[in-house]
């Protein structure tokens, strides 16, 4: 597969933007200010808003300010996990985590209610992701920054589903050279390589558990079944974000077709006969090669990451592998590409991608977001003031739960 330079080379399909939205504010403004003083309106903490997706629907934001928000405060897009309240052993949460990242990296959050269900399988999210995050630098940024001063960095983060898409993003939106490329990234127990979401990368067999499995295994693989309708979907990076570094442990089963699949399409394919089989169907395990990501002529630079696995999590060894592959990639390409210029120094792929291990599955909870808004606070902040990855506190204490 080709790589472009970033995902708007693959033809969007999100070509215009509407939103309404509720609770006290009839518009926003998408005119920049003539002043330095920010265009953000005190009266009321949080907006709701309805993005056009194309001719496909519209999916839902909800933007919750920061208490005191100014030109320099970060932007988070929070996407959750998309698995059920009961898939985890943990309570589900009584608080909003919206608020409680807002609060912890005083920040503007925007939650992004992406659509996943049978009736809306891949590439679907992934066009919710894009519509909505070209929504915020269309609408949301003009309201807070003016022509004087500099934007926000903006920070994105998610576990389970929303992790992937977290770390679809991340990957393909790090722009150097524009407004409003990410930043940095938070991801918990993310799944990255749908094609086998229960694999241990040092070994070819299955972790999952037919006789007994637990509440997460079960809504884990249900979740997979129920979020493909072809199997050529789940070989895709936009679907599986560790392709962009390596190719897949598994071919499409010869029934299924090869050609990869373009996530600009406007409307999702025909249902298959049986999601849950079609999930399951899997060939002999092949040998994995190694990617080049991203492409040494592209604008595009990892951004720090910080993934949260649970030890006792089906998906602690993906996100163990994903760090592994995003160091490799920082310490072999962009010292190629940089040199000794602020970036890809020797080593520097150990201080941009960093693993914090929780006892448990490590599902998020409000202790957890807590923890990840202040990182991103921190880090946003730094990263603004131009400093490099390795001025960059990235040993900050994320205690075990």
């Amino acid at each position: 597969m080709l790589f472009p330079r970033s995902v708007l080379d693959y033809g969007r399909c999100v070509t215009s933007f509407s939103c309404c939205l509720f609770g006290g504010r009839s518009s926003i403004s998408t005119k920049r200010p003539y002043s330095t003083v920010p265009l953000v309106s005190p009266q009321q903490d949080e907006v709701k808003v309805n993005v056009a997706v194309g001719s496909s629907g519209s999916v839902p934001l909800r933007i919750r300010y920061a208490p005191r928000p100014s030109h320099h405060t970060p932007i988070i897009l929070y996407l959750p996990s998309g698995l059920p309240p009961n898939a985890s052993t943990k309570p589900p949460p009584h608080h909003d985590p919206l608020n409680t990242l807002s609060l912890a990296a005083h920040a503007t959050v925007v939650h992004i209610g992406y659509r996943l269900s049978p009736q809306t399988p891949y590439p679907k999210p992934i066009h919710d992701l894009l519509a909505s995050y070209d929504w915020v630098l269309t609408h949301l940024l003009p309201t807070i920054i003016s022509p004087t001063t500099t934007a926000p960095q903006i920070g994105v983060c998610g576990e389970h589903a929303g992790g992937s898409l977290a770390a679809t993003l991340a990957l393909t939106e790090c722009h150097t050279n524009k407004r409003g490329g990410i930043a940095a990234a938070a991801l918990g127990n993310p799944i990255v390589d749908w094609t086998c979401p229960f694999r241990s990368p040092d070994s070819h067999v299955g972790e999952y558990d037919t006789k007994s499995p637990s509440p997460l295994q079960k809504a884990l693989h249900t979740l997979r079944g129920r979020s493909f309708t072809q199997l050529q979907h789940q070989h895709d990076p936009f679907a599986s974000p560790l392709l962009f570094f390596r190719t897949p442990a598994y071919d499409l089963p010869p029934s299924s077709s090869s050609s990869s699949f373009s996530f600009s399409r406007k409307s999702p394919p025909a249902a298959a006969e049986d999601d849950d089989d079609a999930s399951d169907k899997t060939t002999t395990p092949k040998r994995r090669s190694h990617r080049k990501y991203p492409p040494l002529e592209s604008q595009l630079r990892l951004p720090l990451t910080r993934i949260m696995v649970g030890e006792g999590h089906p998906l602690r060894e993906q996100g163990v592998e994903f760090a592994q592959l995003i160091r490799r990639s920082v310490d072999l390409y962009e010292r190629d590409r940089y040199g000794g210029m602020g970036g890809g120094a020797e080593g520097e792929g150990t201080g941009r991608a960093e693993v914090a291990g929780r006892k448990g599955e490590g599902v998020w909870g409000e202790r957890e977001f807590g923890e990840v808004g202040a990182w991103l606070g921190a880090v946003l902040r730094r990263k603004r003031g131009g400093g490099s990855d390795r001025d960059v506190d990235v040993g900050f204490d994320m205690q075990r739960a």
